[in-house]
């Protein structure tokens, strides 16, 4: 049976970009941009919905954002920028998913983490800011990943591709995940398939 991988975030979705997904056996994207017949790749089994990242610093300025999204539609992941922020994004059941990146990282602490776990609200990691972060960078990764592993926290991977050169099969990234940052392949998978899928299929059907 074809297991089902998803990406929860693709920097630009093309038609040569989707075909190359296909083949590494992707079967749902959530594309912040488009460039070409999508439509066409949904017959060949590759369904596409709509991304929004929501960067904010303070929760009048996340509200503001919210009020004008589709979020029924799109995936919505917010990059929060304080902590405020991200405590109000994990509660809102506009928001899809909540954005890690090296620039915010030290906002996830355990606080976060239990309120996430709280309003079952998934984390979002995309897999350059894992594989090509410097070492100090990936420390801190490090402890983040172990710590959402700990609390059984969901997260979603995503490719972050512009290009289908940037994109990697999914168990390569699921291997990484394990030797780098002892990541058990059970959590890494799901995180590519189950979570990500669950939440694309929201959109699909609505």
């Amino acid at each position: 049976m074809r297991r089902v991988f998803a990406d929860i975030h693709a920097a630009l979705c093309t038609d040569e970009n989707l075909s190359m997904y296909y083949k590494l056996g992707y079967t749902l994207i959530a594309c912040e941009k488009f460039s070409g017949r999508t439509s066409e790749m949904t017959e060949r089994g590759v369904s596409v919905v709509g991304k929004v990242v929501i960067d904010a610093s303070s929760i009048s300025d996340l509200r503001e954002a919210l009020g004008k999204v589709k979020y029924r539609e799109s995936v919505i992941a917010v990059h929060p920028e304080s902590v405020e922020v991200a405590r109000w994004a994990a509660h809102d059941g506009r928001v899809d998913v909540i954005l890690l990146t090296p620039s915010n990282i030290r906002i996830f602490d355990k606080r976060q983490f239990s309120t996430m776990k709280y309003y079952s609200k998934p984390l979002e990691i995309r897999i350059p800011h894992l594989l090509y972060s410097n070492s100090e960078v990936k420390s801190y990764f490090y402890r983040r990943l172990n710590m959402l592993v700990r609390f059984k926290l969901g997260f979603a991977l995503g490719t972050s591709a512009s290009s289908f050169y940037e994109l990697l099969h999914p168990l390569v990234a699921v291997k990484a995940l394990k030797t780098l940052y002892d990541i058990p392949e059970k959590i890494a998978l799901l995180a590519l398939t189950d979570i990500p899928r669950q939440i694309i299929f929201r959109k699909l059907n609505v």
